[in-house]
């Protein structure tokens, strides 16, 4: 396992797609933070987790290409023929996709803090929710890693697994839209106002006509929450609510894909041809 680790990310120093997604996580950090200057009211809590919403397209882009690149080249072959067990081969592609997808998440931090605070503050979350934002975000980023380096390793034409990685994160967009409205119905229609102390007090309060009903709201909230894109909005919007469910549906999602991943891939047919790597 570590031999590979060391290959490939002894491959990364020269890989143009893994310094384009460096540059671009740059480069949407500042265009977020010039895009907000504008705004009098911007909290520095919205725009440290704005690149939640794009960095699922960034790695479907990334770990397709990577990964692509090692089947198109003979370069999983010769991993094979070398005497490396399959397991160690797609877990290695995982570890490599989720530290390069976490580097960027961190360097989109890095120059968000450095210039943000300045600019807009210090976040108004507290320290406590920072943390469970950030547990939150490395397990979505790790999910979205699984799903696409599954569909990588599975798949050995790198223009088939990049366009099939491209159309999951357009459908997972789609999908958390579609759901998101239903799953976030509320049951009443209240009138409230808060008052010094930021306390809320309810002054009506009434049943939504339009409330699709408990159990809809419920199926469509496990829907939302199972897709990572999903979860991405919610952190995105700076919606708390539900930072302490979602580390179990991104759990259970890795563990799922993976497990799956590698079963199937330990069964795929590779042509064992020796290739200079």
């Amino acid at each position: 396992m570590i031999k590979l680790l060391r290959a490939g990310f002894f491959r990364l120093k020269k890989d143009f797609i893994f310094w384009l997604f460096i540059f671009l996580t740059i480069g949407i950090a500042g265009f977020t933070l010039f895009r907000y200057t504008s705004y009098e009211e911007i909290s520095l809590d919205k725009l440290i987790n704005e690149f939640t919403t794009y960095i699922g397209f960034f790695i479907a882009i990334f770990v397709s290409i990577f990964v692509g690149k090692e089947h198109s080249e003979g370069i999983i072959r010769n991993k094979i023929i070398v005497g490396h067990n399959r397991i160690s081969i797609f877990l290695s592609s995982l570890i490599i996709s989720v530290v390069v997808s976490l580097l960027c998440e961190i360097i989109y931090l890095l120059v968000v803090f450095v210039i943000g605070i300045p600019l807009f503050g210090k976040m108004q979350m507290t320290s406590t929710q920072f943390m469970m934002v950030l547990l939150n975000t490395i397990l979505i980023i790790i999910s979205f890693c699984s799903i696409y380096n599954f569909i990588s390793m599975i798949c050995s034409e790198i223009t088939i697994s990049t366009t099939i990685c491209i159309i999951i994160f357009i459908a997972m967009f789609i999908a958390q839209g579609a759901f998101s409205l239903t799953a976030h119905t509320n049951k009443y229609i209240e009138e409230t106002f808060y008052d010094a102390n930021g306390n809320k007090h309810i002054v009506s309060q009434e049943i939504n006509p339009n409330y699709p009903g408990d159990d809809k709201v419920k199926q469509a909230r496990l829907i939302y929450l199972s897709i990572p894109q999903g979860q991405a909005m919610e952190i995105s919007n700076n919606n708390l609510e539900y930072l302490k469910q979602m580390p179990i549906y991104s759990i259970t999602l890795i563990g799922i894909v993976n497990i799956l991943g590698i079963y199937i891939f330990s069964k795929k047919e590779l042509k064992l041809s020796l290739i200079h790597i």
